[in-house]
């Protein structure tokens, strides 16, 4: 079942960033600012002029005035306001989305491709009249697996997906930050009606008290880690037996908060630490759905597709020659070598199709996170027309790095192995605009976090010659991101 809904239309501190000209600016220094209520005028006869006689979704750049109100207030405050976050420290990208024009979902065994079909006739009700940095993006994830046996109440209010298009978005790059308001616009709205409406939208995220403390999770009881090692062996034995080749088996923690942090500095500390990750956040009512993902599932952009195939882990050293011997025996293991390679080559088989061309280095590298070296090897191809990133995720995911080899026989032993609903855990998690571009990363080092308790996610490749405790420290490991920042470590 699927259900779009609409909005009814009646760093630490901020300290170098600056806002894009939009509507409304002075355009000389002898111009007297434009007042806010003038401004607010001006957008709602632009959205006014997007309308005509059916119901549409009309988006409008916001001048830098009102982008320039909404940044002065921190971006730590701005991650805690959001509904949904997207950042990309490393190449200097913040998306923050406020409120929600439309709110899209699927129930729990819909699939990511039910996904793309309302999202495309959504799409086209949408009329924009605007820059490119802020346009309109619908935020989202989806489950990992729409079917499963274990079921977590954790997991309802996220359903087997759900996007959002947001009433606001700010878009940051290199240190320029501009902004778009989307409003939910019937036939009969006047100038008056939208005017209330923007007043709304651009007040509503900093008004809105949340509750002191949202309901603990009804999580369903945590597989100890003496059985998660046990069910390790199992899958040694069914691996060794042929039914498979790798599979990855997943923890949930559930983590008590003593004493609870916003959203905001959750998501500050992550930003800060892990900058070469994708830093998420996707709100719900009794829970944040946050990480700091390593992973790229797949991102298009103008017809050019990039993905990347990470498997293999090492942990890091402090010390700089120790560190670097653990990243050459990470490159030197014939194990961690055969768990990459069974992804990449997944990732290639699931391109070729959709591409005119596609190309991959021979040999994976190194990434170095934080904590952590992964292997890893990019991909890069020209789309074939009418292909967008939704096809590229729904054709990438789950792949060999969070589900197993072959696909089918994978996933069935994680069903049977696991004994956890992973719920949005290793699924996609991104944005997608009109055109059918986007972003998309897998829901990695990622918990469910509320105010009371957070549920911590992490998984390890199970392949021949892997040692069951060696796997439980690599969950460890890559827990421990989600902690710190909990905690504040």
């Amino acid at each position: 079942m699927m259900r779009v809904e609409s909005a009814s239309s009646s760093v630490a501190k901020h300290t170098q960033i600056s806002t894009a000209s939009g509507p409304g600016q002075a355009r000389n220094p002898l111009d007297r600012p434009p007042r806010r209520g003038e401004l607010i005028a001006r957008l709602a006869d632009e959205i006014r002029s997007l309308g005509g006689s059916d119901p549409v979704l009309a988006s409008v750049e916001l001048p830098a005035v009102l982008v320039d109100e909404i940044i002065r207030r921190g971006l730590p405050r701005l991650r805690t306001a959001a509904a949904v976050c997207w950042e990309r420290p490393a190449s200097e990208t913040s998306l923050f989305g406020f409120g929600a024009a439309a709110t899209l979902a699927g129930g729990r065994s819909s699939t990511i491709m039910d996904a793309a079909t309302c999202l495309r006739e959504t799409a086209q009700r949408v009329r924009y009249s605007g820059g490119a940095a802020a346009r309109p993006r619908f935020f989202g994830g989806a489950r990992f697996s729409p079917s499963g046996t274990v079921r977590d109440p954790a997991w309802d209010a996220f359903g087997g997906w759900r996007f959002i298009l947001p009433e606001v978005i700010i878009a940051v790059e290199h240190g320029r930050a501009s902004g778009a308001v989307t409003l939910a616009l019937s036939p009969s709205d006047t100038a008056c009606d939208i005017g209330g409406s923007l007043h709304r939208v651009l007040a509503a995220p900093f008004e809105q008290q949340l509750p002191a403390v949202r309901p603990s999770f009804r999580a369903v009881p945590e597989v100890d880690p003496e059985a998660w090692q046990a069910a390790v062996g199992t899958a040694l034995a069914e691996i060794g037996a042929g039914r498979y080749r790798k599979v990855v088996l997943a923890r949930r923690v559930s983590q008590q908060r003593t004493a609870a942090a916003s959203a905001g500095e959750l998501l500050t500390r992550l930003v800060g630490r892990y900058p070469a990750c994708f830093v998420f956040k996707f709100a719900a009512p009794h829970g944040d759905w946050i990480g700091a993902s390593p992973e790229l599932l797949g991102s298009a952009h103008r017809g050019v597709v990039r993905a990347a195939s990470l498997a293999g882990t090492r942990r890091r050293s402090d010390d700089p020659r120790i560190d670097e011997r653990l990243s050459a025996g990470l490159l030197d293991d014939p194990k961690e070598r055969c768990e990459h390679a069974f992804v990449a080559a997944a990732m290639r088989e699931a391109l070729a199709p959709l591409c005119t061309e596609l190309a991959a280095p021979a040999e994976p590298a190194v990434m170095s996170i934080a904590n952590i070296h992964h292997l890893h090897t990019p991909f890069e191809g020209e789309l074939r027309d009418g292909t967008g990133i939704l096809d590229v995720v729904a054709a990438l995911h789950p792949t060999p790095a969070v589900g197993g080899s072959p696909r089918t026989a994978a996933l069935d032993a994680i069903d049977r192995l696991e004994g956890i609903d992973r719920g949005w855990y290793a699924g996609p998690i991104g944005w997608t605009d009109l055109a059918g571009d986007g972003e998309f990363a897998v829901g990695l080092r990622s918990g469910l976090v509320g105010d009371a308790t957070a549920l911590l996610f992490a998984g390890a490749g199970i392949v021949e010659g892997s040692l069951p405790g060696r796997e439980f420290s690599e969950t460890e490991l890559k827990l421990q991101p989600l902690r710190e920042a909990l905690f504040g470590d």
